[in-house]
Order: structure tokens, then C-alpha cells, then sequence
């Protein structure tokens, strides 16, 4: 891979940033963004107190939460003497939302006066409510607007887990796919559960010291440092078995992730919106991009180390393309969802879940990975829920035209791709 390139269009980035922001304090800021920054990024420092299973768990100082009946309620004196899942999770983290489902099931089948679940997010109301109106969560959901507890907790990566006993204990720290109703009726019965426990985050998502990156190639890995090291780049092949992510406004980190994640992270790819028109590499990478305080440089900074790394070259293009239609043939079987209704989306080998058809489609893209678009006209928010007996497409849209009346054709339409080319080879000067 040649570098040289990408290098020098790194380096200006980093240039123009670093004089924008120094411009900033001169103006008579008195260094208050300064200040800002380095509150914002403590939480990324490791805990060496961060807690693990045996340990009595930290204190909840979450600032507001919503879902539940007021402040207040979501720390261990409201949640003594029941068993509490506690999951670290934010919006724009895919895992994160994928499982919601998973534990919205697990906390509709338990026992409430035995066993509470409390998603903590970082993230701020204006953000995390709209989110909620389209995938709703079941239990509290507590907002860390100062990372304090994830501080506390040692979270570096999200999904993160902990079962909390009875007793205020943690018996596991466990990525929340894998939970059972067995293993919640262990944690309420006051046995540890048998879960399998989340591989050493910290070390996963360790990068070099910042003092041995420089702007260098080497093979296939690109580092890139500001002059200050306020701003770091880092795409590297990985062996790493374990998948893992932390992304906050300033800065993204990937542990383990493949290409197609990284570009739809990256790119914001809704299903099925891909055209592939170069092979990608069968290679796990890891990426950083931390900005030093400046969110406004994440994107186009992830954007090109990512692009660069994989030498590949994106675009959004107007293709016609085959698509899979959903449109009314008479009158649909829709059911409202009422406002206080708790109702996500989820998808399985044998099941679509929504709240609205906009969301069906998407679901149904994700499955059968092809662009599909909602044609009824038909707003608002339903129950949506859709079982079939496998994951094929006459399948599935015979259940969906015996479920909810609606009809899904094949049809060419003119939609919005991101188009994946080899990156062309730079002519010798």
C-alpha cells in the first residue's frame, strides 16, 4: 500500500485543525476548551478500580433517567434487595441496539419485584428519547452525562454487562446476547450465573504510545499523530478474536471489526445499500481516530483512514437496482402501537420485529440483503411482528401479506448506494 499520499492529506487535516484551534484561545477563550477537553476524555484513562466479578458494585450517580417514575430511582438504595442487570449501551452503537430485543424478552419473562434492568448511556435526553420512541426499552434507562459511571465501572467498550446480585455483588460481566432466562434465574436465586465473561476490554482497545506513533507507514498499518498528539489515526491488521467498539463525540475506536462493519460504521449504510465493485480483504482490522476534542474532525478523518487502509475508493450513487417493494393491495392489517407501548425492532431467521413500516423494510433488507423500500404511504407506529417458517423471500412475504395485508413485490427502482471501487493507482510523476 502507498502512503505517501494519504500521509499528506493527513497532515494538512492535522495542520488546519491545529491552527483553528489554537486561533480559538488567542481569541480569549482563557484555554475554557481546553479545560472542557481534558474533562471530557478523562473516562478513556483505565480504571485500576475498576470492578470485577466478587466485587461489591460502585456507586450509581446517574443524573437522570427516564422510563421510570422520577429521579432518583435508578441507585442501589431504590434497587436493594433485588438483582439488577445493568447494561452499558449508547444509540448509535449497532450492537448495542441489536440486543435491545434479546433483553426487552428477558425482562418481560421475569419476575419485576425480583430482578430490575437499567441501560446507562452517556448520551443526552434530546438524543436518547426520539430514540426511545421507535425502539423502546424495557426498564430504566439512566443517563451518565458525565461518564461517571462508566468511569466507575472500568467501561471502555460497549456492550457491557454486569449482573448485580441481591446483595449488591457482581457476579458476571457478560455481553448481554448471551444471556439466558436460566442464567437471571441463577443471579435472583443468589447462584453466580455461568456466563461467558467479556475478554480484557482495556487490552483490546490499548493502542502504542502515543510517543512511538509518527506520520509512517509500514505495510498495511497507517499511524498518524498530530505534532502536539492531540490527534491520532491507527488502521492495522489484527489477530484479535474478540469484537469490540467505544466511540464518543470526539473519537472512535474499532477492536476486530471487518471491513463491511467498518464502512457501514463509517458511512452510515442502511441494509442491503452496498454495491460491491472490488473484493474486500479477508482481514480484521483495528481502527482509531481520536480528535482531541474536536468531534467536528471524526468523520472525515475515520472516512479516509478507512478508505485508505481497505485502498479502496466509496461514492453515493443514484443506481437502478433490483428492490424488494412493500405497497398496499387493499386494506392493511396494521395494528397502533399505543404511545406508552414498550416495542423495538429485531430480526431473526424466522421473525421481523417493528414499529413502523419504514422500519419493516429495512428489517427485511437486512435479512435477505437487498435494498427495500416502503411504498404504502401508511405513517405512524404499529405492532409489527412477523413469523415465518424460514428466512426466503417467498417465505417471508407471505407472511407478511398474511400478517399485516400489505405485498411486497420485485421491482426496479432508482435508490441511493454506496458504491465500494478499487482505489485507482496513482500515476508516477
Amino acid at each position: 500500500m502507498n502512503w505517501g499520499l494519504v500521509i499528506g492529506a493527513l497532515a494538512s487535516l492535522i495542520t488546519v485543525s491545529s491552527l483553528a484551534c489554537g486561533g480559538k484561545a488567542e481569541s480569549g477563550d482563557d484555554g475554557e476548551d481546553d479545560a472542557r477537553t481534558s474533562e471530557d476524555l478523562s473516562w478513556a484513562v483505565p480504571n485500576p478500580d475498576a470492578p470485577s466479578p466478587g466485587d461489591q458494585a460502585p456507586p450509581l450517580a446517574i443524573e437522570e433517567t427516564l422510563n421510570g417514575p422520577g429521579d432518583g430511582d435508578a441507585d442501589w438504595p431504590a434497587l436493594k434487595g433485588k438483582a439488577t442487570v445493568l447494561e452499558f449501551w449508547a444509540t448509535w452503537c449497532a450492537p448495542c441496539v441489536q440486543v435491545i430485543p434479546h433483553l426487552n424478552e428477558l425482562a418481560d419473562e421475569m419476575p419485576t419485584e425480583d430482578i430490575r434492568f437499567v441501560s446507562v448511556t452517556d448520551e443526552a435526553e434530546e438524543v436518547v428519547a426520539p430514540f426511545l420512541e421507535s425502539t423502546p426499552i424495557s426498564g430504566l434507562v439512566g443517563l451518565d452525562l458525565d461518564r461517571s459511571v462508566f468511569r466507575d465501572y472500568g467501561v471502555l467498550a460497549i456492550p457491557t454487562t454486569f449482573l448485580v446480585d441481591r446483595e449488591g455483588v457482581i457476579q458476571g460481566v457478560t455481553h448481554a446476547r448471551d444471556l439466558s432466562r436460566e442464567h437471571l434465574l441463577d443471579l435472583i436465586g443468589g447462584r453466580r450465573p455461568d456466563v461467558p465473561e467479556i475478554g480484557d476490554i482495556e487490552g483490546m482497545l490499548e493502542l502504542k504510545a502515543l510517543d512511538e506513533l509518527t506520520a509512517r507507514a509500514d505495510g498495511d498499518h497507517l499511524m498518524v499523530k498530530g505534532s502536539r498528539g492531540e490527534l491520532l489515526m491507527l488502521f492495522a491488521p489484527t489477530e484479535k478474536a474478540e469484537y469490540a467498539m467505544s466511540r464518543t463525540p470526539d473519537e472512535v475506536r474499532m477492536v476486530s471489526a471487518d471491513p463491511a462493519l467498518i464502512l457501514r460504521v463509517a458511512y452510515g449504510v442502511r441494509p442491503g445499500r452496498f454495491v460491491m465493485e472490488t473484493e474486500l480483504p479477508d482481514q480484521k482490522y483495528d481502527v482509531a481516530v481520536m480528535t482531541g476534542g474536536r468531534p467536528e474532525l471524526v468523520e472525515p478523518m475515520f472516512r479516509q483512514i478507512v478508505t485508505a487502509g481497505l485502498g479502496i475508493e466509496v461514492a453515493w450513487e443514484e443506481r437502478i437496482v433490483d428492490a424488494y417493494v412493500v405497497v398496499q393491495k387493499g386494506e392493511p392489517k396494521l395494528k397502533p402501537l399505543p404511545d406508552s407501548a414498550r416495542y423495538g425492532y429485531s430480526v431473526s431467521s424466522d421473525s421481523l420485529g417493528a414499529t413502523d413500516l419504514d422500519g419493516l423494510a429495512d428489517q427485511v433488507a437486512r435479512l435477505l440483503e437487498r435494498p427495500t423500500v416502503n411504498e404504502t404511504g401508511i405513517a405512524g407506529r404499529y405492532q409489527i411482528l412477523v413469523e415465518f417458517d424460514a428466512p426466503e423471500p417467498e417465505a417471508i412475504f407471505q407472511a407478511i401479506d398474511d400478517t399485516l395485508g400489505l405485498v411486497v413485490v420485485e421491482e426496479k427502482r432508482a435508490v441511493e448506494m454506496l458504491v465500494v471501487r478499487e482505489a485507482a493507482a496513482n500515476e508516477p510523476e
